[in-house]
């Protein structure tokens, strides 16, 4: 069998078995079974937050992206430093002009 029709089977395998859950679901109906599972999908959340908040990967990416933002941080100042002097220079240039002109006269 090639893994196209593999993969088809598959999905149409997961989607049976999701309706025959859904099916089911009266079973889960009652208060305490519904508390139960919620409970267990509480845990399961906060144990897979903690294990990704805590990796190594995880750690290492928010390093990076701090030291990104500082890099962003900085090259903006610095562009706005450039394009101020820029401004001012280009606003100076026909009085320094004038100057020279009226020097050499």
């Amino acid at each position: 069998m090639d893994k196209a029709q593999e993969l088809l089977y598959a999905v149409v395998g997961a989607g049976d078995y999701a309706f025959e859950k859904a099916r089911n679901a009266k079973k889960l109906a009652d208060r305490k079974t519904t508390q139960k599972l919620y409970t267990d999908f509480v845990r399961r959340g906060r144990g897979i937050s903690t294990r990704v908040r805590g990796s190594s990967t995880t750690k290492q990416a928010v390093a990076q992206t701090k030291a990104a933002r500082t890099q962003v941080k900085a090259a903006a100042t610095s562009v706005g430093k450039a394009v101020r002097t820029n401004a001012k220079a280009t606003r100076q240039a026909p009085k320094t002009a004038a100057k020279t002109s009226a020097r050499a006269s």
